[in-house]
């Protein structure tokens, strides 16, 4: 038997990466994922990251592809995925392509007819590809059509350079972009083979069901069209599916409404985009301003919430309109838990807060990316972040770009933000970026940040011989600011970067931060 063919890889890019450059792979890989409190309803474990390839094994001059599985067809020419116009289930209704949105009218499964033909079922209406009329002739339309079992609905494949080109058994002509299209909706047709990347395609194993109580989708297909209107009906315990798109308008989970889960539709952070344009000082409508939390595009308030697979933003455009706080999520919650996420802004991007000064709010944030320039991770709350990116964006100075953290970390807890196994990266020049500096959150006597970078890479962008700063009459001496075996060019060790004993590392490691009272552990 010939070998396996290539197995063909998730459409993330064709680096595997995401905007703004973010490789959303942990460098951690190697660490078992934590078990998701949802995971027997989602059943997206991560066999889900492994599955989404196809093997293709060789018969004779024509090639057998796996069968009863679910794939996403994606043009080598255009990147998009064919789907149904309009996602209709009518007879006849045309194969376009379009961008992957997730949804099941993009989905096509092999029935395999034998002689190394196939017939390619659509999920979503359950009909199969069908040239129209039967014709032979170059450009004819390609539709959904119900299963007659006849030759023009089915398709040999053959395999070259881990991409598949389709052929119809009536007419001999191959699946094929028409006119070379790279829009949306532009039809696919038959055409003679030539060989061309439009007949080229790629198949990628679509995710696993999600069943979700609520789904999001900006086109009207969902139970709702914006990501606020889901919350408002979901009672506590909810799964929130979001479509891929872009959802403007700020967001709130109140304390009232605890396990909600948030799940963007597509496996890929950047395909699902909730922001607003606040920023601290811009007008509230109200005769007032937004001040900093009041800036938040999203707030987190009811307990064990959990976020997968999507991008919270706030798009307050500083280079337009001056410099401000914009936060783009403020976390108050306990147990709360974000998995693929990413936090995109400028000053304040992420407020690790707590819901006052004596409480304590747990987070833990898994291969997430966050980025920004001024204090953009800050606030009381303990939060890990584990095999994280964290970029740190250009501000255009040669000497200060700004600050990671700003922790406001109570004296009486000991455990504030934690970068286990992360990655600091940036656009800025080398040796222009602090790591953090304390912040007394609201005049505080009591706050005295706790930030430990521990196991992680530090690129040259930190300043290597004073990466600690002073804030509003708080030295950073008088916090707890600390370094543990950290690698790479802004690593480097002297008297103003104190690290941590391994002895007192023992008690600063991911569980010590999460565990709690209740022995918490979204680490598994």
């Amino acid at each position: 038997m010939p070998g396996l063919l290539r197995r063909f890889l998730p459409a993330c890019s064709a680096t595997g990466r995401f905007p703004h450059g973010v490789d959303m792979t942990s460098s951690t890989s190697g660490r078992p994922r934590y078990g998701r409190r949802l995971a027997a309803v989602l059943s997206l474990l991560i066999g889900a990251v492994l599955a989404a390839t196809v093997s293709l094994v060789a018969t004779s001059s024509a090639q057998a592809v796996e069968t009863g599985v679910w794939f996403k067809i994606e043009s080598r020419h255009s990147g998009l995925v064919l789907g149904i116009r309009a996602a209709s289930t009518a007879s006849g209704a045309e194969l376009v392509q379009w961008d992957s949105n997730g949804s099941q009218d993009q989905q096509f499964r092999f029935v395999d007819v034998g002689s190394g033909y196939y017939k390619i079922q659509v999920r979503h209406s359950g009909m199969v590809l069908d040239v129209a009329s039967g014709s032979t002739a170059d450009g004819a339309k390609v539709q959904q059509w119900g299963d007659s079992n006849s030759a023009n609905q089915q398709w040999s494949i053959a395999e070259s350079g881990g991409y598949a080109t389709f052929v119809n058994r009536a007419s001999g002509k191959a699946l094929d972009v028409w006119e070379w299209s790279t829009t949306k909706g532009g039809r696919i047709s038959q055409y003679t083979p030539t060989g061309g990347t439009n007949q080229q395609f790629r198949l990628i194993e679509a995710e696993p069901d999600i069943e979700a109580d609520y789904v999001v989708a900006a086109d009207g297909s969902g139970t709702h069209t914006t990501v606020q209107a889901a919350v408002n009906a979901a009672p506590s315990g909810s799964t929130i599916l979001i479509k891929a798109g872009t959802y403007k308008g700020a967001v709130t989970v109140p304390s009232s409404k605890t396990g909600l889960t948030f799940i963007g539709g597509t496996g890929n952070a950047a395909d699902v985009v909730i922001h607003e344009n606040r920023c601290a000082g811009c007008s509230n409508g109200s005769g007032g301003t937004w001040g900093t939390s009041g800036s938040a595009s999203v707030l987190l308030q009811g307990a064990n919430f959990t976020a997968r697979d999507l991008t919270f933003a706030n798009t307050y455009d500083e280079a337009a309109n001056g410099n401000s706080q914009a936060v783009a999520v403020k976390v108050q919650g306990d147990r709360m838990v974000f998995d693929n996420v990413r936090f995109l802004g400028n000053q304040d991007t992420l407020l690790t807060d707590s819901g006052s000064a004596t409480t304590v709010s747990r987070q833990y944030y898994h291969d997430c990316y966050v980025e920004g320039d001024v204090d953009f991770i800050f606030g009381r709350g303990t939060a890990v972040f584990d095999g994280c990116e964290i970029k740190a964006l250009n501000r255009g100075s040669s000497s200060n770009n700004g600050y990671i953290t700003a922790a406001s970390t109570e004296i009486t807890n000991p455990y504030g933000l934690l970068f286990y196994q992360c990655e600091l990266t940036s656009n800025a020049p080398n040796n222009s970026v602090y790591l953090g500096r304390p912040w007394p959150a609201g005049g505080s006597t009591t706050a005295r940040g706790q930030v430990l970078y521990r196991e992680t890479y530090i690129g040259a962008h930190i300043r290597t011989a004073e990466p600690w700063s002073d804030m509003s009459g708080l030295a950073w001496e008088d916090a707890r600011l600390r370094e543990y075996q950290n690698t790479g060019p802004g690593a480097t060790v002297n008297a103003n970067r104190p690290q941590m004993s391994s002895s007192e590392a023992a008690n600063y490691e991911p569980l010590d931060y999460l565990r709690g009272n209740d022995n918490w552990n979204p680490i598994l």
